[in-house]
């Protein structure tokens, strides 16, 4: 009686851990189309906010723009912040690109505190001058916090979380499995007070416990796969375990710093600003007459196209933004260069992955939401050569 009560009871609680992953399924997707519908309108509320402390910027006395510059620091940093969430909560383009680790973790040392809480330190110990590695920063940033929730939550809300960044190399500082392949790596090292990375209980909060953490532990082998590393725990179970993440360190690919642009006369260049949102629009418009360009405002891309048609001179430059309605920036673009070969190309977007090729005439830009009005006028200048 006792094994079939026994069995009968493994039996009731298989369904509710189908039902349990069911409905934490059904939760991210919710998330993940809250976070579409609300990313567009927040970077052009983040757009709107900075655009206007830029303009007074030019304007203010030193004391005034010291107020502005640290505004747009603050906004700028809360803008970074938000982005992190919505881009961890949707389907996204991986961006793999030559980066320092330890720029990830310092960028992200923040929100890691914050999702750790208060009564749990969190512990850097970071190693410097380290090669780069190839990889997505928001897929890494994702790994670290999803670590850390799962360290929160096997702590009991206390304790110390250990995050090491140091470069070893196989065969010189060969691990102890032996089966990492030749090469230097950037091995990042996390620990926890608790007694392990993942617990184990009968009870059926525990239970619920082990399905979050075997979710976050196939995140976290997800995303290290995705990277080209590897991964291996070391310890014991029910003693402090560590868990290694080795990252190829890439040595042939060396980055170079961007020389800042000399700015030149821009010639009277002509450019068409097309954005649905006033806040965006008027305040980069405006910049960019202050600037000494000839522009153009529109509100969609049937009323930037009747524009483009009364204007007497060429179209040097469109800046549009993806999502509009009527008509996509990309659909405008498209439209806009048949009529205009020369025509150069900036789309605006609120998704670093965005990208497009609009035929082999016309020349690509795109800027991410929110950006800062000087970098726009980077970016213009790159275009136009001016």
């Amino acid at each position: 009686m006792t094994d079939v009560s026994a069995q009968a009871a493994v039996q009731s609680r298989e369904p509710l851990n189908d039902l349990q992953t069911r409905l934490l399924a059904q939760k991210t997707l919710l998330i993940s189309e809250l976070a579409e519908a609300i990313d567009n309108h927040f970077n052009n509320v983040m757009m709107s906010v900075t655009s206007y402390a830029e303009l007074e910027l030019k304007k203010a006395s030193a004391t005034g723009r010291r107020n502005l510059e640290q505004l747009l620091n603050r906004a700028n940093h809360a803008a970074r912040l938000v982005q992190k969430l919505l881009a961890f909560s949707r389907t996204r383009t991986l961006v793999p690109r030559l980066l320092e680790v330890n720029d990830v973790i310092t960028s992200t040392a923040e929100l890691l505190q914050q999702v750790l809480g208060e009564r749990i330190h969190l512990e850097l110990n970071l190693q410097e001058d380290l090669p780069r590695v190839k990889a997505d920063a928001v897929s890494l940033e994702e790994l670290f916090l999803t670590l850390a929730i799962h360290a929160r939550n096997a702590m009991n809300g206390a304790g110390k979380f250990s995050l090491g960044i140091k470069v070893i190399g196989v065969p010189q500082d060969m691990p102890a499995d032996g089966t990492l392949p030749r090469g230097q790596y950037v091995m990042c090292c996390i620990s926890d007070s608790s007694s392990g990375m993942q617990t184990s209980s009968s009870t059926e909060p525990a239970a619920s416990h082990n399905l979050r953490s075997s979710l976050a532990l196939a995140t976290v082998h997800t995303i290290v796969r995705e990277s080209n590393g590897i991964i291996r725990m070391t310890g014991e179970p029910g003693r402090q375990m560590r868990l290694n993440i080795y990252l190829p360190a890439v040595e042939c690919e060396i980055l170079t710093e961007a020389s800042e642009p000399i700015e030149k006369p821009c010639t009277a260049k002509t450019i068409l600003v097309v954005d649905d949102d006033d806040a965006v629009r008027i305040p980069a418009a405006e910049f960019l007459k202050m600037e000494g360009f000839k522009v153009l405002q529109a509100k969609t891309g049937p009323e930037a196209i009747h524009i483009a048609s009364q204007n007497r001179s060429p179209l040097d430059l469109l800046i549009a933004d993806i999502f509009m309605p009527a008509m996509t920036g990309r659909q405008l673009a498209k439209e806009l260069g048949e009529a205009h070969p020369a025509l150069k190309v900036l789309l605006m977007s609120g998704d670093a992955s965005e990208s497009s090729q609009m035929g082999k005439n016309t020349a690509i830009g795109i800027l991410q939401k929110p950006f800062r009005l000087d970098k726009l006028n980077q970016k213009i200048r790159t275009l136009l050569q001016v």
